[in-house]
């Protein structure tokens, strides 16, 4: 089975080429240019930005909604859907029969791709840093998380045209076919848009989430753009001194007002964030590999994921993304 720590190796304080499989340091014959340190310095770098950028998925993550594919080798991830049943009735004889059902269930499923970056270092840039004792220099490894980041962040909120064998494509938060959209007359940037008309949009949204019979907890993600204006004033030359901001967390049910860097301008979402909405299912974790060639006069890395977000709907079609634009 595929282990991304086999292409990890580092050397040991002797010169050794050693990688770190299950908690064990194991010898192998991969050619290591990284110290041990190296390695700590780059995956501390990973975590740092990943973290920073990756606003919506460490919302699934942080909760716990991931579903662990176990293995890179799983490139479709399927879930079902489960039907309602009709209502119970109300008799005074318990022996009377009532309507006859049964749970209707259906399976979609989800292409899992990678999200990769590569970068090069040649053999004398690493041989000045050894020279004078140097760590790596980090900055690449940053952009390349930087960038696997955005484009993960981009494929849960918009999606992605990847497939498999003819398969649907990944559905994002703003392209799921049984979403629930909410039409905005102004945008909130509008100068003359009001404090009360960007709560009543919000109200909205709430709303069409519970005529889906979705109660949250919600997370409202909005565009930067959006991000001053909710630190203005309410109810301006009141004596209510709330910010809209606050007046929005003051709604039932929501949680957090987030932004989110892939979201389009004028596109507000609304997400229930349970596992009956949607997950993150992970084949690999973001992390960085490294290989050699032409004699190991380069080093070769890699910061990937392999991962997808499932966005779903219920089998009748009953969905906890709302989608204000």
């Amino acid at each position: 089975m595929f282990n991304v720590n086999h292409m990890r190796p580092f050397l040991n304080a002797n010169g050794e080429s050693k990688v770190v499989v299950n908690g064990q340091v194991l010898n192998t014959n991969a050619v290591a240019t990284l110290r041990y340190q190296d390695w700590l310095d780059i995956d501390r770098e990973v975590v740092r930005v990943a973290t920073k950028r990756l606003v919506g998925i460490q919302d699934l993550m942080s909760r716990g909604l991931t579903y662990s594919l176990g293995s890179i080798g799983i490139t479709m991830s399927m879930f079902e859907r489960e039907s309602d049943m009709t209502g119970a009735e109300v008799t005074m004889a318990p022996e009377t029969e009532t309507e006859m059902d049964r749970l209707n269930y259906d399976t979609q499923q989800v292409p899992v791709p990678f999200i990769h970056k590569d970068f090069k270092i040649n053999a004398r840039a690493m041989a000045a840093a050894a020279a004078h004792g140097s760590s790596l220099d980090v900055s690449t490894v940053a952009t390349a998380t930087r960038k696997v980041s955005e484009k993960s962040e981009e494929m849960l909120f918009s999606g992605s045209a990847v497939k498999v064998d003819g398969s649907n494509a990944v559905y994002g938060y703003t392209n799921h076919p049984d979403r629930n959209t909410v039409s905005l007359t102004l945008t909130w940037t509008d100068g003359t848009k009001t404090g009360a008309q960007i709560v009543a949009d919000v109200l909205a949204m709430v709303a069409a989430s519970r005529a889906d019979r979705m109660f949250g907890p919600w997370v409202l993600y909005i565009p930067g753009t959006y991000e001053s204006v909710l630190d203005n004033d309410y109810k301006p030359g009141t004596s209510d001194n709330r910010t809209i901001r606050e007046r929005i967390l003051a709604i039932n049910g929501i949680e957090e007002i987030k932004v989110a860097d892939q979201l389009a301008n004028a596109n507000v979402l609304l997400v229930q964030l349970t596992r009956e909405t949607v997950d993150l299912a992970i084949g690999q974790d973001i992390t960085t590999i490294q290989w050699d060639e032409k004699g190991g006069l380069v080093s070769k890395y890699k910061v990937l994921a392999c991962w997808a977000p499932r966005v779903k709907s219920e089998f009748d079609g009953r969905c906890g993304v709302v989608h204000l634009s």
